[in-house]
């Protein structure tokens, strides 16, 4: 308002500065801590409290802060109660047979205990959060009991007060689902491990948002990264599976980048350093698959990680598209593709056809220095030949017929005639290029 009534009577600068002093204030919005609270009836509570607050009733504000904590953690106890949590029920049957005997002094037991309850038997706080929420418990207790003041004077507790017992309710509390920790994570990995969970990572967000996941702690996205990580790298794990954990790794990264950053950061170099040599494959289609992950690696393992992408097994061989495709991962690559045997091809199938992969074929090809190898590396080609561009194409038509090893050999006939069937090349091109190049003679 202020601001605006400057603005009206020409003083423009000072209504800047205002203005930016308003958007550089670190205090979060009210309205919106209201709107994270994922219960209804517990936000009606917080905006009471709220209310209460914007009219300087700060008594009331804090009282009606309290009120909702504990609505908010019956209303968990139920939640979790209903999904079958022995511990829940427990105290959800205790709480009706003290409202239905009106028994007021186990009613004030079981309040006083709340957050107790709440640490210990559910992990729905942790510790440092426990003890703000006590200190919001023990100012209700100074707000709402006069017994407990000094004599003949009420308890004023500061504007800065209230405000914090709300932020840390909301903050602490009234966001998240009713599961976090130990609990929430296992309900995590229990839905990952389904058969039916996506693979893909825009549909395991859909998947999670409505979870755990959707309002984490950062201890939960941290202990899920640790754990993914570990299970990807170490466990005998099919390949559906770890196509459903990078699914989660990308899907905890999209929603709660700083959380999977910072886990990231924490995890990735521990495990992989622990890691098995027989696993490097492993961990490999890992860093393939997280983008950006090789920022994360402490420079033995980056060393490491080089040194077995230079000397790639045969084992290996397959994911070389991938690894040509990974900038910090390029040089090393290239290197293990130049000593890629025609053996070690035969071996394996070559995932990720890069116009790279393409190229060193070719001039594998056209070097061939016999019958049986322009055969073989002839028939290796023609698994790909949907894969070459018009330039291979191109090019193989006009070197081929200078190798007389390739021209007798068997595999010629068969891998021209596939190269016109792709259609890469218009058909009086690819006629005009067998013409030109003396490579339509040996076809007849």
């Amino acid at each position: 308002m202020i601001r605006h009534e400057l603005e009206r009577l020409g003083c423009p600068t000072i209504s800047k500065q205002i203005k930016e002093l308003t958007l550089a204030s670190p205090l979060e919005d009210l309205d919106e801590l209201i709107l994270r609270c994922r219960d209804v009836r517990t936000r009606e509570y917080i905006r009471e409290a709220v209310s209460s607050y914007r009219v300087g009733a700060f008594r009331s504000a804090i009282v009606g802060t309290w009120i909702a904590v504990c609505f908010d953690l019956i209303g968990k106890f139920r939640e979790l109660a209903l999904a079958g949590d022995k511990e829940a029920e427990k105290q959800v049957h205790e709480l009706d047979a003290l409202r239905r005997d009106e028994d007021l002094s186990r009613a004030l037991k079981f309040e006083k205990s709340l957050l107790q309850t709440a640490k210990e038997k559910f992990e729905l706080i942790s510790q440092l959060e426990y003890i703000d929420l006590a200190r919001l418990q023990e100012d209700r207790n100074r707000c709402a009991h006069p017994s407990l003041t000094v004599d003949d004077k009420a308890y004023t507790p500061s504007a800065e007060l209230a405000r914090l017992h709300i932020h840390s309710s909301v903050t602490h509390l009234l966001q998240h689902p009713p599961l976090q920790g130990k609990h929430a994570l296992d309900r995590i990995l229990d839905e990952i491990s389904s058969q039916y969970f996506p693979t893909i990572p825009k549909d395991a967000q859909v998947a999670l948002a409505s979870g755990p996941l959707g309002r984490p702690r950062e201890s939960l996205v941290s202990n899920l990264v640790r754990v993914l990580v570990k299970r990807y790298v170490r466990d005998d794990i099919n390949w559906k599976m770890q196509q459903q954990l990078l699914a989660v790794l990308q899907a905890t990264e999209s929603m709660h980048r700083e959380y999977y950053s910072k886990a990231l950061a924490l995890t990735l170099s521990t495990v992989l350093r622990a890691a098995l040599d027989v696993n490097l494959d492993r961990q490999l289609d890992l860093l393939t698959g997280l983008k950006g992950s090789w920022n994360f690696l402490d420079l033995d393992v980056q060393q490491k990680i080089g040194n077995y992408v230079r000397e790639l097994p045969w084992t290996g061989l397959d994911s070389i598209g991938d690894l040509l495709d990974n900038a910090d991962l390029q040089i090393d690559a290239r290197h293990s593709l130049k000593k890629m045997t025609l053996e070690e091809v035969e071996k394996v199938i070559l995932f990720n056809f890069s116009d790279e992969i393409s190229a060193w074929m070719i001039s594998k090809y056209l070097a061939s220095k016999s019958f049986d190898e322009a055969n073989r590396w002839g028939k290796e080609m023609m698994y790909h030949t949907k894969e070459f561009a018009a330039d291979d194409v191109r090019k193989l038509l006009i070197h081929a017929a200078r190798n007389d090893q390739i021209t007798g050999s068997r595999q010629l006939q068969a891998l021209v005639t596939q190269l016109e069937t792709t259609s890469k090349l218009h058909a009086d091109e690819f006629n005009q290029l067998l013409n030109e190049h003396g490579l339509f003679t040996h076809l007849l």
